[in-house]
């Protein structure tokens, strides 16, 4: 796994896996493998390598995102390598507003935005799509994101989410009893399927699923 920031003596490992993503059954070649962990204060911090180097698309993303121990994301450094070409950047989360630097093709963008009230932050992926476990309990809410699609620019909108009942899904050879999550925002829709530590299993969207491969727990913690 390829990481922006290498792990650290004082981070204690929370967990880890890998998902495969497919199509109609079958492997698409990307896949994303993540670790998350804590530090000093119940900070946490997720890493996840998105590898679509064997896909179609031939793209591959890094990112790091900081959690802080109320939840709220605290910073989010990001790489993406294309075919031919790189962006980085670092999202930098104030009290009331989110700055955005990136170095798109060696020219530096930045934007700044002031942030809704009760916001709620993710990032595209499976693993980013934890961020938005709780949101059930919530009801809709106004959130942001990250657009890769578009040079990486901020995108708000309100994003819903709907719990389904209880489902056993088989992970890695073994039923596991989990809660479907949908989760809806614009002309987006995802379903996740959580744990009983609300972290993704599962994920499902325009016919493309996310399966975990590697689920690891360190411990109860």
């Amino acid at each position: 796994m390829r990481t922006l920031i290498r792990e650290l003596p004082y981070e204690r490992p929370i967990a880890g896996g890998r998902y495969r993503y497919e199509r109609d059954g079958q492997p698409t070649g990307a896949v994303e493998s993540w670790r998350l962990s804590r530090a000093a204060d119940d900070y946490r911090f997720l890493r996840v390598d998105l590898n679509a180097q064997m896909a179609r698309s031939g793209h591959s993303y890094l990112y790091h995102q900081t959690v802080g121990p109320d939840g709220r994301p605290d910073r989010l450094s990001f790489r993406f390598f294309g075919r031919g070409r790189q962006i980085r950047g670092e999202l930098l989360f104030e009290d009331e507003h989110v700055t955005l630097t990136r170095y798109v093709d060696r020219q530096r963008l930045e934007d700044e935005l002031q942030l809704p009230s009760g916001y709620l932050f993710w990032f595209p992926s499976t693993a980013g799509l934890s961020l938005l476990a709780r949101l059930e309990e919530t009801g809709a809410r106004p959130a942001l994101t990250l657009a890769p699609d578009e040079d990486f620019i901020l995108c708000t909108t309100e994003i819903s989410g709907t719990a389904k009942p209880a489902q056993t899904i088989e992970v890695m050879g073994k039923p596991i009893r989990t809660r479907p999550l949908v989760l809806t925002w614009a002309n987006q829709e995802r379903i996740i399927w959580l744990d009983q530590h609300r972290w993704p299993l599962r994920m499902q969207r325009d016919g493309l699923l996310a399966v975990e491969t590697r689920y690891l727990r360190y411990g109860a913690r």
